[in-house]
């Protein structure tokens, strides 16, 4: 009994040894493999046919590519070509290496390797001049996030929103940067997760221009929430946990991956809603536009509305077999999202306060009661001699707010609140001058009499509105 159940014990490791299922996954790639070429594993196992389709690796969500092969062998040796002996892999530095060895001494293993080079490129890749471009405008956003602060100063919920706006502008153009210097597997990483950022896109840029269009507070609600946590949630499951969604890399039509259908498409769609929202919203507004602001959004909703447009076009040149994926996906859509990053910088070129928002014309009801009041406080009460005078407190003397009288000085007298109270002081100075009272006091001692706190002011202020110094004034004009 005891020989038959080691009989059994032995042919059941014999048979598992036999028959033992390994997982070969490739996780990076030489940056110069052809994105359309086809890797196949051969070895001892297949007669070391380079290019048998039941040999082919299949790419995964997260981009890595892998096959399960059942090894009748305990140990075999393999490689990885591109169908041809000619497009074998190799070392670093394109030189020969051995064999891979498997020694297949359980039933399930999982094999993870680096594929160095192939041995018809020897690491040669083309060279992509866009990149210059693509850094340049990320750079440009750079600078406009790190000028914000300046830009809209107290406004912390514009501020936010343009930082926002322009960090994903930086993300978008860094991320192209990158996929033009890394490998084909990481290249699929990027593609993932800048997926997401359709997603992101259409809410941020929405509510950035919300926000120079309106005095409220704009926020993020709900319906800008769920889709981009649903983005993120299937990104994460592809990245993490790419065998549980297999079902996701199957072909809707020719050659549209069922992934980048969900992914693109429904951010595509998400953006052309927003686009539509803005729209509508523009046209049905009452309020008087500022025209450089209306042509601003005008041109984020063609920029907008093109790329959209653009990126659902390509994927039905996918659904009838017909894909040229890297031109459709990069080159052409990011040229023209980059418009928004140089309409940015033209528009404070121009005027640095563009996205402040523009003081409204207002009318003074009661003007001539306060200008009344205005007048007797000047003339009859000489409040000008008080040298802590400020708006606030002159405002305040006639009973109305600072704003109100400031602009009431601009429109009525044309001349700012400092200009006005130093004319009256000014003229103050003059009168008692020639009245006799630089005989008991000096110019300066003078100056504190009218209101003026500092020699430097004063000399300033009397030079400005009679065009010379005090002691030049008084040698020309005979007291």
């Amino acid at each position: 009994m005891k020989k038959y159940c080691g009989l059994l014990i032995f042919c059941y490791i014999a048979y598992s040894h036999l028959y033992a299922q390994v997982r070969f996954v490739i996780e990076s790639l030489p940056e110069a493999t052809p994105a359309t070429d086809s890797i196949f594993i051969t070895g001892t196992f297949n007669g070391w046919n380079t290019s048998d389709p039941a040999y082919l690796l299949e790419k995964q969500p997260n981009g890595q590519l892998a096959i399960t092969l059942t090894i009748p062998e305990l140990i075999a040796e393999y490689k990885f070509t591109r169908g041809d002996w000619l497009k074998v892999e190799t070392g670093k530095k394109n030189e020969y290496i051995p064999n891979r060895v498997i020694a297949a001494t359980d039933q399930n293993q999982t094999v993870v390797v680096k594929v160095e080079n192939w041995q018809d490129l020897g690491g040669a890749r083309s060279f992509e001049y866009l990149i210059f471009y693509y850094f340049a405008v990320a750079f440009l956003a750079l600078i406009l996030v790190l000028v914000s602060r300046r830009i809209f100063q107290k406004d912390i919920s514009k501020s936010r929103l343009f930082i926002t706006f322009n960090g994903l502008i930086i993300i978008l153009f860094t991320g192209i940067v990158t996929y033009y210097v890394v490998n084909p597997i990481w290249q699929t990483y990027l593609i993932i997760v800048g997926q997401v950022l359709f997603f992101i896109w259409g809410p941020v840029q929405y509510l950035f221009l919300k926000s120079l269009q309106s005095k409220d507070k704009v926020t993020l609600s709900w319906f800008h929430l769920v889709p981009i946590a649903t983005a993120v949630l299937l990104t994460l499951l592809m990245i993490l946990l790419p065998e549980k969604v297999m079902i996701l890399t199957t072909f809707v039509g020719a050659s549209l991956p069922l992934n980048k259908l969900l992914m693109v498409g429904t951010g595509a769609f998400l953006v052309l809603t927003y686009v539509l929202k803005l729209t509508l919203e523009q046209r049905r507004t009452t309020e008087i536009r500022r025209q450089d602001l209306s042509f601003f959004t005008t041109l984020f909703i063609l920029v907008n509305l093109t790329a959209a447009v653009f990126v659902l076009q390509s994927l039905f040149v996918e659904y009838i077999g017909n894909s040229r994926v890297e031109w459709v996906e990069f080159k052409f859509i990011f040229a023209v999202i980059s418009i928004l990053v140089w309409a940015e910088v033209y528009v404070l070129w121009r005027d640095t306060h563009f996205f402040k928002e523009k003081s409204q014309s207002y009318h003074i009801d009661s003007a001539d009661e306060l200008l009344s009041k205005l007048n007797v406080l000047m003339e009859k009460d000489k409040i000008y001699c008080e040298a802590e005078l400020s708006l606030s407190r002159l405002a305040e003397r006639i009973g109305t707010k600072s704003h109100i009288l400031s602009k009431l000085l601009n429109e009525h007298y044309e001349q700012s609140f400092r200009d006005f109270v130093n004319a009256y002081r000014v003229a103050e100075f003059i009168e008692l001058a020639n009245a006799g009272s630089l005989e008991k006091l000096t110019y300066l001692g003078l100056a504190h009499e009218v209101g003026f706190n500092s020699k430097s002011t004063f000399n300033l202020a009397f030079k400005k509105i009679t065009n010379r110094s005090p002691r030049e004034y008084f040698k020309t004009f005979v007291m």
